[in-house]
């Protein structure tokens, strides 16, 4: 008959007592006897099952996670045989009476079951112990709540962590809390067999004794009847042991670091591949909030909070999914730094972070050993290890490797015989013999450095020490725990450690290969989750003992009596230096004091802040009165933007920002102005300057000042307040000024020069030409008062530049020749027809130099010329405008382009009948317009002044000219609108009389009316009238023409006669309605021109 272990565990026998049966009972008896014990066992012990249905079972994961290959492996296993062990470990794992397997984990392993298609069933064993020793012999197939060892990694393949493991302390209530890490070194323990806290206690603790117990129950029992100080183990299970079966007097004393962590799930070893499909859901589980896990937390005492786990990116996620299993390098011998024993223990600093790394990350680790550093690096770098936990970065390795951040930082020593010369640095050992190990990362320095130290290669750090006693080497460079353990080993006190090396700190990093650099930015993240008591701790445990070998003086003694006589020499000439430092303290405190009181005194802010290379803030200062200058206190850990910015206005701190960050990376002068609300209510402006000075090897030092512009601001405010007013008032005299002037004009273009007679021909030439310079200066004053509000804008279009060009020269070819002056226009065939600009600008360019050119030649000839001119910046107009007048003194040639310039010693700038402002203007014009004004000139020998414009060809093909006006008949009635009866009538008589149709009306409102009535050609409007204004009637105007077909000559012409310059916003709107804008006073050729040219 057979009898597996099921059986047995039914029946309640042992196989030794079953031996003792079969000795002394009948086979068939006996066989008897055990068939029915076990019906009986059988029948009394429960269905063991996981439930059917779940709370939370809304939570659903992705089973599109899962390849192909691991779909196919997964539904070709047979049902999984999932351990639990009795008692379960609470709250991780229920037993119910009717046998059903819930907790955590039974929960949690639902859910993958699920996802993924799993059939589980529970087997049920009397302990952990069995539970271990079932999956030794793959009598069950996935284990629950458990942590991975060495051990445990022959026999099962471990999964990520799936729950926290939070590690707590319980000991007798009234104890000390936190308790003394110094308590723990030789305290008895109590822990439960095979729990992993066994290992953490006897790495941590080796002095401790341990009471070894079967569950956690027995364990907090022991705690309570003191046969044992502390129990360490999972905060969880304590509590749910203490809520069901509490223990008088046991309380959690504190949450420990060291022993938290994950619990994982694991497989037998030849089902590794189901562990990476478990590790698919984990990832999506781990953070989910769980009902189970939610009860669990519910359970907690009060006060009690977990520490929280990393929160992963889905990067960070992907990257620990895939590598969830670390085989990491270490070192046989290499004490106290990344050491590997015989039964495999991994000790040192290095472990110690290698396990605060995995637990974080929830990784299982597998410690590979090696017989020196060489070999560890050599596995890396053929893929046997994953990772080195402890090693220093050298630019040779950097080639291969891929560094974490820091962790620990110790120098190098120059280890040498006791009875060798002194070596104090790198320097002393030219020429000599330096023992290193193979992989030693001082070679590469020697090697660019000091190549004529000769090197003597020994296996690692220990047999280069031992080199250096047998006179191989003159000396070896180790870390400075390592060596000062060598030396202190030495009895005999044949090697001291000499000198640290400055050239090279030792900062240890975890190394990968740069194929596996995905995993480093999870290792710095875990680093980063240290917290510092625990690097105290560590540091404290493996580094901070600084071992010396003790002082052979007997050896010395002869050197001893010579020092103690340099002693003695160096003690009085301290006592004089000491004497005269005493006197330049006292001299820099008063110093201090008085700048002390300069600061206090300051009207400002002073400070200074010093950055280090990744630029952050390592130091600030403020001088002594900011406080009262500021009205706030100034926080040195920020800067002085960064205390001020709650105060300052959102736009000049956004300004700030921006400066300060271009400073910080451009390194030039930082300046800000901003407004700042004061305590005190009042809102004053604070101007900031700060210059860069270094300030060591790697920092760099932001020096400067902050002080209050109020005053200066609202200077400038009224200032500018008054500069408007000014040229408001300039505008609105040229205003006024323009209406009668426009009548004046009007009425002596109305007069024909025939119908005067001779005598009186010449009084009303100079009458005209005196209302035409009247209206310049209208002009002059206007423009000038429109740059300085800042209102003049350009209108840039295509226009026929030949077209107007020779407009202009027509014009002032009537003038000249007016003057007997010669006129001749020379337009270059390379000139293009049609290009892009703004042709009114352009055009008050031309007549203004023409205009001074005519005026100031009393004999000779007046010339224009326009060429093409090809430079690097490109192509460019030029309008070169010369005449043979009088000249201008170089004196008065540096002041023309001045408004209102005056000469001296009785010669005037501004000529006779000028503004002054002609000039100013057109070189401002000439500056909106993006080109450049030159003036030669010398007495006697004329004027040239050369206009260099950018006038880009256009792309369109320029309309063709029309062949001659338009006929009066083909025009139309010309609607005249002005609400000055004088200027419409005389505008209305000056029309007819050059033969046109004319109707005059009074408003907007009549002149629309009348435009409706049909058979009006062209409108003449002002612009300023009361109720309708011209802009408005023009926009009307438009509209309607656009919708009605019925006007029959077209397209109306229509053309702005004002004294008042329309307001860019309003030029932009109404720019493509009206087809000409002229400015009073108007002059009856310009306005003729507009008429008889083909509307668009």
């Amino acid at each position: 008959m057979g009898w597996d272990h099921r059986t047995l565990r039914l029946v309640g026998v042992s196989a030794s007592a079953l031996a003792w049966l079969l000795r002394r009972m009948p086979v068939p008896l006996l066989a008897l006897g055990l068939a029915a014990l076990v019906a009986q066992q059988a029948a009394a012990e429960p269905n063991y099952h996981f439930p059917s249905q779940r709370p939370g079972a809304a939570i659903t994961l992705n089973p599109g996670v899962l390849s192909a290959e691991e779909r196919a492996f997964v539904a070709a296993l047979p049902e999984i045989r999932v351990a639990v062990p009795l008692p379960p470990s609470r709250p991780y794992e229920e037993v119910a009476a009717d046998g059903t397997v819930s907790g955590i984990h039974p929960e949690f392993l639902g859910y993958l079951a699920q996802a993924f298609g799993l059939k589980l069933r529970p087997v049920v064993f009397k302990d952990w112990s069995s539970v271990l020793q079932a999956a030794r012999k793959r009598e069950v197939d996935l284990l629950m709540t458990l942590g991975p060892t060495a051990e445990r990694m022959e026999y099962l393949a471990f999964t990520l962590g799936a729950t926290p493991l939070q590690g707590a302390l319980f000991a007798r209530k009234g104890g000390q809390t936190p308790v003394h890490p110094a308590d723990l070194d030789q305290a008895r323990f109590v822990l439960e067999r095979n729990y992993m806290a066994n290992d953490h206690v006897r790495r941590q603790y080796p002095l401790a004794s341990i009471l070894t117990v079967e569950t956690t129950g027995e364990a907090l029992a022991a705690v309570g009847d003191k046969r044992a100080d502390y129990y360490l183990g999972s905060l969880f299970e304590g509590i749910a042991w203490q809520n069901r079966q509490p223990v008088s007097d046991v309380e959690v004393r504190q949450l420990m670091d060291y022993g938290s962590g994950h619990y994982h799930f694991a497989v037998r070893k030849d089902w590794a591949p189901l562990a990476g499909v478990l590790n698919k859901g984990i990832a999506g589980l781990r953070d989910v909030a769980r009902p189970e896990w939610s009860a669990a937390l519910q359970d907690l005492p009060q006060g009690v909070q977990l520490r929280p786990s990393l929160n992963l990116s889905d990067t960070e996620r992907s990257a620990l999914l895939a590598r969830p299993h670390w085989r990491v390098g270490a070192v046989r011998g290499l004490a106290m730094l990344n050491e590997v024993d015989a039964q495999g223990v991994h000790s040192g600093i290095a472990a110690e972070y290698m396990e605060q790394v995995a637990r974080r990350l929830g990784v299982s680790v597998q410690v590979v050993p090696f017989d020196s550093v060489a070999a560890m690096l050599d596995g890396m770098r053929s893929g046997v290890v994953d990772m080195v936990p402890f090693l220093t970065r050298t630019p040779e390795r950097e080639k291969v490797f891929a560094y974490s951040t820091p962790y620990v930082s110790m120098p190098y020593n120059i280890v040498a015989r006791s009875d060798a010369p002194l070596y104090w640095d790198l320097n002393s050992l030219r020429g000599r013999t330096l023992a290193l190990a193979a992989q030693h990362p001082l070679r590469e320095l020697l090697a660019q450095r000091y190549p004529d130290i000769r090197i003597h290669t020994t296996t690692d750090g220990g047999r280069a020490m031992d080199a250096v006693l047998r006179a191989e080497a003159d000396a070896a460079v180790e870390v400075k725990l390592f060596a000062n353990l060598r030396i202190n080993s030495d009895s005999d006190g044949r090697l001291r450690a000499v000198a640290e090396l400055d050239e090279l700190p030792a900062q240890f990093h975890f190394a990968v290969l740069h194929s596996n650099a995905a995993l480093l930015p999870l290792v710095d993240r875990a680093l980063a989750d240290v917290p510092a008591n625990e690097r105290e701790r560590m540091l404290r445990r493996w580094v901070a003992l600084d071992l010396k070998p003790g002082f052979h003086w007997q050896r010395y003694l002869p050197a001893l009596g010579v020092a103690a006589g340099a002693l003695l020499l160096l003690g009085s000439l301290t006592f004089f230096w000491m004497r005269r430092l005493s006197r330049e303290v006292r001299a820099r405190r008063i110093s201090e004091a008085q700048l002390h009181d300069i600061g206090s005194a300051l009207p400002g802010v002073s400070f200074r802040h010093v950055l280090n290379a990744q630029g952050a803030l390592v130091s600030s200062w403020y001088s002594p009165g900011a406080a009262a200058f500021l009205g706030i206190e100034l926080d040195p850990k920020f800067n002085i933007l960064t205390n001020i910015a709650p105060r300052v206005r959102a736009a000049d701190l956004a300004e700030a920002q921006v400066a300060l960050q271009n400073s910080l990376q451009t390194g030039q002068r930082f300046k800000m102005t901003g407004a700042y609300a004061h305590p005190d209510g009042r809102e004053r402006w604070l101007h900031a300057e700060a210059v860069l000075t270094p300030a060591g090897s790697s920092h760099q030092a932001w020096t400067g000042y902050v002080v209050d512009v109020s005053t200066e601001r609202e200077l400038q405010a009224r200032l500018a307040k008054e500069a408007q007013a000014r040229n408001l008032l300039l505008a609105s005299a040229s205003h006024e000024l323009r209406a009668p002037t426009h009548t004046l004009s009007l009425a002596l273009q109305a007069l024909p020069g025939d119908a005067v007679a001779p005598p009186h021909q010449a009084s009303l030439r100079i009458a005209q030409d005196s209302a035409r310079t009247l209206a310049q200066l209208l002009n002059d004053v206007l423009d000038a008062a429109r740059f300085d509000s800042g209102e003049l804008r350009l209108r840039p279009q295509d226009f026929d530049l030949h077209a107007l060009v020779q407009q202009v020269a027509d014009g002032f070819r009537n003038e000249a020749a007016a003057k007997g002056l010669d006129f001749k226009l020379q337009l270059d065939s390379q000139v293009p027809a049609l290009v892009h600009g703004d042709p009114l600008r352009l055009k008050q360019l031309l007549i203004n130099l023409l205009s001074n050119a005519v005026k100031y030649t009393p004999s000779g000839q007046i010339g224009l010329a326009v060429q093409l001119s090809l430079q690097a910046q490109g192509a460019q107009l030029r309008f070169v405008v010369s005449d043979t007048g009088v000249g201008i003194p170089s004196a008065l040639r540096e002041r023309l382009f001045q408004p209102y310039a005056t000469g001296e010693h009785g010669l005037s700038a501004v000529p006779q009948g000028s503004s002054g402002l002609g000039l100013a203007i057109c070189q401002r014009l000439c500056t909106l317009m993006g080109g450049e004004l030159d003036l030669h000139s010398a007495p006697g020998q004329g004027t040239t002044v050369t206009l260099s414009l950018p006038l880009p060809a256009a792309d369109s093909t320029p309309m063709p000219s029309p062949g001659g006006p338009v006929q009066a008949a083909a025009l139309g009635t010309v609607l005249v609108c002005d609400d000055d009866p004088t200027s419409r009538m005389l505008l209305s008589h000056m029309l007819r009389h050059r033969g046109l149709q004319v109707e005059a009306v009074a408003n907007a409102q009549s002149a629309l009316a009348r435009w409706r009535a049909g058979g009006v050609g062209a409108v003449v409007t002002d612009i300023d009238m009361d109720g309708m204004d011209g802009l408005e009637l023009i926009r009307t105007l438009r509209l309607e023409e656009r919708h009605d077909e019925r006007q029959a000559l077209g397209r109306t012409r229509l053309i702005v006669c004002s004294g008042s310059p329309v307001p860019a916003q309003e030029v932009s709107n109404a720019a493509t309605d009206y087809d000409r804008f002229l400015t009073k006073p108007v002059r009856l050729e310009l306005l003729l021109q507009a008429l008889h040219s083909p509307p668009p």
